[in-house]
């Protein structure tokens, strides 16, 4: 399998999805921690109803309640930030699995469910692509050889563009908390265009310089697909 993984790292196709993977998820993680960090309730759903009664009884245990929301604000954060997206995985991973397994067990319906699911299995493919970073600790102490000889770096995954995309991403998910969205109505129209705008320009500067980068896979020009 691992061999698979090192072979689709050779792809673009491959390469972009995880960078915007990890945009989309960390994305749904800082819009959803506000609320949560802000004190305030997830849902207006009455609490004679499972799903209402759950969130309602989260948000009475107050310091928990915050807990969570700065849990998914932090794992959010470093998956957008591409740099450390490995650590921000790792700690979404099992805030992730619980959400999935919550939304399963309460009446949330169909929709939450697949689509908590879904986000799962985009982290688990988020930590599949890094397993070079994690894969030693599971391996026995006497089999265990380090080498230090450095690698060079995959120039397209590591680009600056990334991050900065990134940082971005995270203050315009932000932002909207202090704005009143529902007061001005051209404004949440000009927010999801500042997201969408930021991820082509992104997109479409890398792809003019994707003949100038070299692939740490072979040391050859990255293929055109």
């Amino acid at each position: 399998m691992f061999r698979l993984i090192d072979k689709l790292k050779t792809f673009i196709f491959f390469k972009l999805t995880t960078i915007y993977l990890r945009y989309l998820i960390g994305f749904a993680f800082v819009f959803a921690s506000i609320v949560k960090i802000k004190g305030e309730r997830f849902t207006t759903l009455p609490t004679d109803t499972p799903v209402g009664y759950f969130f309602e009884a989260m948000y009475q245990s107050g310091f928990y309640w915050k807990f969570l929301g700065w849990s998914q604000l932090i794992a959010g954060v470093l998956l957008m930030t591409q740099r450390f997206a490995t650590i921000g995985a790792w700690m979404f991973f099992p805030i992730i699995l619980n959400i999935t397994l919550i939304t399963h067990s309460v009446n949330f319906g169909t929709g939450t469910p697949t689509v908590t699911t879904l986000m799962l299995l985009g982290t688990v493919y988020l930590l599949l692509w890094d397993y070079r970073k994690w894969v030693i600790l599971f391996q026995q102490d006497h089999h265990i050889k380090i080498d230090l000889t450095i690698l060079p770096a995959d120039r397209f995954m590591t680009h600056i563009v990334w991050i900065i995309a990134g940082v971005i991403f995270i203050v315009l998910t932000i932002l909207p908390n202090f704005f009143d969205m529902q007061g001005i109505t051209w404004l949440p129209f000009v927010w999801v265009a500042s997201l969408l705008l930021t991820g082509f320009l992104a997109f479409g500067y890398m792809m003019l310089k994707r003949n100038h980068l070299s692939n740490t896979a072979n040391g050859k020009s990255f293929p055109k697909e």
